[in-house]
């Protein structure tokens, strides 16, 4: 497959899964209750859209098409373009990488580039809980109308999203051979992997994630099939 086709399709993937991601959070927003949990899910949405932008950007300017891409419903389109409000325009080259996403938690490697978590730096327009839900504009303060979640779905369904990003943009990296892109998927994927850890410490805090114990009758035959396949000398 020639260079830019393969680059194409990878993108688009990656591009589409990030779109559902970011509409899912409206909806998990609109149904969440506790607030640690939503200030996770907003830094979290906001640091995907960013991100979304910026490799759009990218694609752009590689001379990739974006028409088809769907775009998530809390961007505004303006004819036929994407009107990009983020907090810096996307660099060409090999100095541009995805914002690395940060939770805040001290002893965290460092990277090459720190995204700001909160308001510091951010321009873009991020909808609150009650700007989109379900495709209907809702009143502050008003009960959603569809069933509701709990916040512990809500962070298990957070979490997933997350888990296949970055099996998504993992593999998404492994097939692109443009050396800009595939760097820029690369540091995408371990964003993925950040902020599923974030959630899954926040949900194994409240008991929400827990490790079956081991079975005291579970029987291993690794030992047994090494012994037959490297006999003693």
């Amino acid at each position: 497959m020639k260079t830019g086709t393969r680059e194409a399709m990878v993108i688009s993937e990656v591009l589409r899964s990030s779109a559902s991601m970011i509409d899912h959070y409206n909806l998990y927003m609109g149904n969440c209750q506790d607030q640690q949990l939503r200030s996770i899910l907003d830094r979290q949405q906001r640091h995907a859209l960013d991100s979304f932008q910026r490799l759009t950007q990218m694609m752009q300017n590689h001379g990739l098409d974006t028409s088809n891409i769907p775009m998530p419903t809390t961007m505004s389109i303006t004819s036929g373009t994407m009107t990009t409000t983020a907090s810096a325009p996307a660099t060409y080259g090999t100095q541009w990488t995805a914002p690395q996403y940060t939770t805040g938690q001290t002893g965290a490697a460092p990277y090459s580039m720190q995204y700001t978590t909160g308001n510091q730096g951010m321009s873009m327009s991020t909808p609150t809980h009650t700007d989109v839900r379900m495709g209907m504009q809702t009143q502050t303060g008003t009960q959603p109308t569809t069933a509701s979640f709990n916040d512990r779905a809500i962070a298990e369904g957070a979490l997933q999203l997350h888990k296949h990003g970055a099996s998504t943009v993992t593999r998404a990296a492994l097939e692109c051979s443009e050396p800009h892109i595939r760097t820029a998927l690369t540091s995408m994927a371990r964003n993925c992997i950040e902020m599923s850890y974030e959630l899954y410490t926040y949900m194994s805090q409240r008991g929400w994630y827990q490790l079956p114990d081991t079975p005291q009758n579970f029987i291993s035959h690794a030992p047994m099939q090494q012994q037959q396949q490297y006999p003693q000398q």
